[in-house]
């Protein structure tokens, strides 16, 4: 099909060149009658009988009007054929291109239906019939509401709707010609043509996103119950864990009720308090909700509070904590609390000799470089720098060894006021060696 405005001026142009023909032929037949009659009429007045001159003057005037309309009437075979033969190529054109955008709207992925504003078909491609299970000679003939039931609510204003947002997305249920229905993602456009008005929708069947998400859905939701299932599995070990410590520090406690010697008693009283900074870790692992970090400040509370308890029953010690918001893993937490627990062990029984008074700083918190910086700090006698690594006692070992060995770091001893050890260290992230 010739585009209309280019056709609109073919017309015109067609409509000047006849005109101007048209009026050229009837100057020139006046402009001849005019002469002829001239002529007849000088002749006359002057009483020449002679008519010969004036019938040759009249044929000569029709032959030459003849080949001027020859002329023009060939002229405009020419010009009409000229035209003819743009048309072609403008049909052929625009045959060539209406098959491309029926050919793309075909063979589109998605479903394309327009429909007018009383919600008839007005155009439908192959896609949307093989998406319904109907032909189009089917669909032209049908409504909206044929293949989706939810037109029928509040359809004027669905449309309306429509109409003043230009473009709307949704999702909804189309019913095919078996009867079976199908999750559907359509997209409407409203566009205006003169006084029509139409909607042209795309429409995608969904059913594979649909049962894609309804699985991933389904192991998201198998996934959730298998980690729910390993937080509670993971909760009970810890908890047995901390049965089973609690059960051999009752042993030891048992133990020792049994000795004579001062310093046996006192080497399993001290094992007794060890096992417990372990079992508090596990205790507190299974109560939190995380089960893969530990609050420092909280679990140096309960085990400060546990030791003046069992070792400063006669003596009024108390005791500072100053701790940085730090959560430590299982493993980090266990050798930072063992290590506490022979500082702080040792500030209560040989700091304080000569008085029943005295204060015990616990700290740990965040240092440079990522290193965390902990420690114990007494007001008390004090003690030699070195003997701390030097010392042969079991506490020094531990002390020594967890640091150099396990926690690869460093410590620092200050015997000016009291004593105080600090120890630094970087923890490793997860996953690197």
């Amino acid at each position: 099909m010739i585009p209309r405005r280019e056709s609109a001026l073919l017309k015109i142009s067609n409509e000047n060149r006849v005109k101007l023909q048209a009026l050229g032929f009837a100057v020139a037949g006046v402009l001849g009658v005019a002469i002829v009659d001239r002529l007849s009429m000088n002749l006359v007045h002057s009483g020449n009988d002679n008519f010969g001159l004036p019938f040759l003057l009249g044929v000569v005037f029709f032959v030459l009007s003849a080949l001027f309309l020859y002329v023009l009437l060939r002229r405009t075979a020419l010009v009409a054929e000229d035209a003819l033969v743009k048309l072609s190529k403008y049909q052929q054109k625009e045959k060539e291109n209406l098959q491309l955008f029926n050919f793309a709207l075909d063979n589109s992925a998605d479903a394309i239906y327009w429909f007018t504003f009383d919600t008839r078909f007005f155009y439908v491609n192959d896609a949307a019939c093989k998406m319904l299970g109907y032909s189009k000679e089917e669909l032209l003939q049908m409504k909206l509401s044929d293949i989706d039931s939810d037109y029928n609510k509040n359809t004027e204003k669905f449309l309306e709707q429509i109409k003043q947002k230009q473009f709307i997305c949704f999702e909804s249920r189309q019913t095919r010609k078996d009867g079976s229905t199908l999750p559907v993602s359509v997209s409407t456009n409203y566009f205006r043509n003169g006084e029509k008005e139409f909607i042209c929708a795309f429409g995608r069947d969904i059913t594979e996103q649909k049962e894609r998400r309804r699985i991933i859905t389904a192991q998201n939701m198998a996934l959730k119950n298998s980690l729910q299932d390993k937080e509670v599995l993971i909760k009970e070990i810890h908890h047995r864990v901390k049965n089973n410590l609690e059960v051999i520090s009752s042993l030891l406690q048992m133990q020792s009720r049994r000795e004579t010697n001062s310093e046996v008693k006192d080497a399993l009283s001290k094992s007794q308090s060890r096992i417990y900074a372990i079992a508090l870790v596990h205790e507190m692992l299974y109560q939190n909700s995380d089960l893969a970090t530990i609050n420092m400040r909280s679990h140096l509370e309960q085990l400060s509070s546990a030791m003046i308890d069992l070792y400063a029953q006669n003596k009024k010690i108390s005791v500072c904590l100053e701790a940085d918001d730090l959560f430590l893993s299982m493993d980090y937490a266990v050798l930072v609390a063992l290590i506490v627990h022979e500082l702080f062990l040792n500030a209560i029984k040989h700091a304080f000799i000569n008085t029943d008074t005295g204060v015990i700083d616990i700290f740990i918190k965040n240092g440079a470089e990522g290193s965390i910086v902990f420690g114990v700090n007494d007001n008390g006698i004090g003690i030699n720098r070195d003997k701390v690594s030097t010392s042969t006692s079991l506490g020094c070992q531990l002390i020594n060894t967890i640091t150099e060995c396990q926690l690869n770091g460093e410590i620092e001893t200050d015997s000016e006021n009291g004593f105080k050890c600090a120890i630094t260290f970087i923890p490793k992230q997860k996953g690197k060696a």
